[in-house]
């Protein structure tokens, strides 16, 4: 583990700035971000609107020329993974308990979850401020380091002096520069989960096994149209978050965020996601992905299929072989989240362990502790489990 050194220096040296409402608007007028676009969305409709668990206030942190999206959370109940630590460490691992075989351990894992989560709810673990935060379930860090950490913990810090300041999915896979620049201005660094990578700028994958197959059996689906974003039509935006909803919300977990199909419509009408799927020959959608980039790494954190279809088309494994094809025909690295371990490292995923980054330095220490319970429960326990079960 990086080791945690002294809180950041006292004045800010940039020019940064909070902006809410009409003003983070107007703070976005002249960005170069490419992603701007994405965000303003969620600046001009509330944000229940477009996924109705998201329960938040949304801002920018801005020096004019470059931003970061702000979610501002104040300890609401049953809020989507994306704005709660709660949801995260306590209510998903509990809702996925039926997944553990012994009995035994499923009663124990739910009496420690539910330990840990009284401890949590005592501490307002869920009163945060979040920057570079995209209320997606994978947020990519900005490329080149466009906003200073250092200037964004103080600007929060002086805003919000009752939030603990929030950064999610900092990892090490190609560099461990993220995490030790957020251990020496004195966040905590606890382990999140176990995320994968598919490297397009080298795309070695290409010739695994399993990713030949997926393409050839890509290449012979029958009665199916591989389908681009400008392919779609307004008409698509509701069965595209029917799809979502089946597999994310109903196959998995009701935890993950309600996309609505406002967010679907304004997405593809914007190109905020870059959206590819099949289609039926009758005109119907049954198989979608979207991407969203930073820089030159991308994600997937929309992914939908009709899990009515029999299982013999295999939806799940042509849209990864769409979605590989893609990245090595554009030299992308994909953050291809966590879940499906055994099926990624079996095309050729490399695995990292992902962290939040939490700064609680200022809050009174009934705040502070729960918070370093929630470190060592999840970077001494919870990083032996992902890494022994390859989850």
């Amino acid at each position: 583990m990086v080791k945690v050194s002294p809180a950041p220096a006292n004045e800010p040296t940039g020019e940064l700035r909070f902006y809410a409402a009409q003003d983070a608007l107007r703070a976005l007028e002249k960005t170069k971000d490419p992603n701007a676009d994405y965000w303003r969305l969620f600046l001009t409709h509330e944000a229940h609107t477009l996924a109705p668990n998201f329960k938040t206030q949304t801002a920018v942190i801005s020096d004019g020329e470059y931003f970061s999206p702000v979610t501002v959370h104040n300890n609401e109940p049953d809020n989507s993974y994306p704005c709660s630590l709660q949801t995260q460490y306590v209510q998903y691992p509990l809702s996925e308990l039926g997944l553990v075989p012994s009995k035994a351990m499923r009663l124990a894992g739910a009496l420690g979850l539910r330990a840990l989560g009284s401890i949590l709810k005592y501490g307002l673990v869920d009163r945060t401020v979040q920057w570079n935060s995209w209320l997606l379930s994978t947020n990519l860090q900005a490329p080149d380091n466009l906003i200073d950490a250092q200037d964004a913990t103080h600007v929060l810090l002086q805003k919000f002096p009752n939030h603990a300041v929030l950064v999610k999915n900092i990892h090490g896979f190609e560099t461990t520069a993220e995490l030790e620049k957020f251990a020496r201005l004195g966040y905590q660094l606890v382990t999140s989960r176990q995320i994968y990578f598919f490297d397009g700028r080298n795309p070695t994958y290409l010739a695994r096994s399993d990713v030949k197959r997926d393409l050839k059996s890509l290449r012979a689906l029958k009665d199916y149209q591989q389908i681009e974003h400008h392919e779609f039509v307004a008409d698509d935006a509701p069965r595209i978050a029917d799809l979502y909803r089946m597999l994310y919300l109903e196959k998995h977990s009701e935890l993950n965020p309600r996309y609505t199909t406002l967010f679907v419509q304004k997405a593809l009408e914007q190109k905020l996601l870059e959206f590819r799927g099949l289609r039926h020959s009758s005109g119907r959608i049954d198989a979608v992905f979207a991407c969203f980039r930073r820089g030159e790494v991308t994600s997937t954190p929309f992914i939908g299929y009709d899990t009515a279809i029999p299982n013999q088309h295999g939806f799940y494994r042509l849209l990864v072989a769409m979605l590989l094809e893609r990245v090595a025909e554009q030299k992308l690295l994909l953050n291809y989240s966590s879940g499906a371990g055994e099926f990624k490292r079996r095309r050729g995923a490399e695995s990292a362990i992902e962290y939040n980054a939490i700064y609680t330095r200022h809050l009174p220490l009934r705040r502070q502790l729960p918070h370093l319970l929630l470190e060592q429960a999840a970077n001494r326990l919870g990083k032996r489990v992902l890494v022994e079960n390859q989850i």
